[in-house]
């Protein structure tokens, strides 16, 4: 079987990874012409997560099984000489030592040449998105200034991390920066360029990323969150959150924009991580990350949490509203059977490569 040079996108979660995937989906049969395969995700919006867990040795549920068991099978058939796989789930997993050797070896023996395309963003504007996405998916409900505290020094935020993982399995790093330029020009050109395509061939490259949701979806699903008091299923969550999408849809509440930073915070932010980025920065481009991230290190932040700011007294009556109809639902989510199945794929914190089956 030829040798083929695969494209892994990691993400990292709220790089734009969603625009990326779409571009993908709704692009196969083109780039299928340039001689690019995107294989067949299953995912709506085109993320090759079951493919990505499988390679991991992950536990998936049934469904999912003849879509990631049929990946082997294509990559033996096609002739094209790149793949593209894109999963932001990759970001935590392969942070997992054990995840990390299954995925690259089950690469080589399909005689895949790995190559990792990284989106990094600036920690300040991350964490701030990083918060949207744990709360509003309802596996988180602490302040946003203590979520700054707990993850602060967590790994996910030291890049340096991506050279040690090239390094250690033999696969080049293909890094870009996700700031302020990048949001401007769209970030799938910028990813098509880093796997070797003008953008220019494709209309709808330019499109742009979804926007994060805003402070009144946030406090519904934080407070009904510790309404609730335990930790969700991974299927329990997923349906928390798509109740909680349509049910502000259908109301004409949904908001966006939210902001949990203050311009103090987020500047001890940049400098707790300073030494890691201006490490990062030099190793992959020769220069410093103030540089590359010039607009990102000056922005100025005001919060609108409403933890922070009370809303107006009719924010207020719709949030008390949304939040006793949400606990309702939920109460719900909880007492359906078909969401609590005892199964490994069903358990967040192994999804996320926190654990391990063993």
């Amino acid at each position: 079987m030829t040798k083929r040079v695969c494209y892994i996108h990691i993400g990292p979660h709220k790089t734009g990874t969603k625009v990326i995937q779409w571009f993908l989906k709704e692009h196969r049969a083109k780039l299928l012409n340039y001689g690019y395969l995107v294989p067949e995700s299953g995912n709506i919006h085109g993320g090759h997560h079951a493919i990505a867990r499988r390679l991991c040795g992950q536990e998936i549920p049934d469904h999912e099984q003849p879509l990631a068991a049929r990946f082997d099978q294509v990559i033996r058939q096609t002739s094209c000489e790149a793949v593209v796989i894109s999963s932001e789930e990759l970001d935590g997993l392969l942070r997992n030592v054990e995840y990390a050797k299954s995925f690259f070896k089950r690469l080589r023996e399909l005689n895949l040449e790995p190559k990792l395309v990284v989106f990094v963003r600036n920690q300040s504007q991350s964490i701030n998105s990083r918060y949207t996405q744990v709360v509003k998916g309802f596996r988180l409900s602490e302040p946003f200034e203590a979520f700054v505290q707990t993850v602060i020094h967590h790994a996910f935020l030291r890049y340096s991390q991506f050279i040690g993982l090239a390094d250690a399995f033999d696969a080049e790093l293909i890094p870009r920066p996700f700031n302020k330029e990048t949001i401007v020009r769209g970030v799938v050109p910028e990813f098509l360029q880093a796997i070797g395509i003008n953008s220019s061939q494709f209309q709808g490259a330019e499109a742009r990323r979804n926007e994060a949701v805003g402070p009144f979806t946030v406090s519904v699903a934080r407070e009904v969150s510790r309404s609730i008091g335990k930790e969700l299923t991974w299927l329990q969550a997923q349906r928390c959150k798509k109740k909680l999408a349509a049910y502000l849809e259908e109301k004409g509440w949904t908001d966006a924009a939210y902001c949990g930073l203050s311009t103090s915070l987020a500047r001890h932010i940049e400098a707790e991580l300073r030494s890691d980025n201006d490490a990062f920065a030099q190793s992959v481009w020769g220069r410093p990350w103030g540089d590359i991230f010039a607009s990102d290190v000056t922005e100025e932040f005001m919060p609108n949490d409403f933890e922070m700011r009370q809303p107006d007294w009719f924010t207020a009556r719709r949030l008390r509203r949304a939040i006793h109809k949400m606990k309702a639902f939920a109460h719900a989510i909880l007492t359906d059977p078909a969401l609590s199945v005892d199964a490994l794929w069903n358990n967040a914190a192994y999804r996320s490569g926190l654990v391990s089956r063993n």
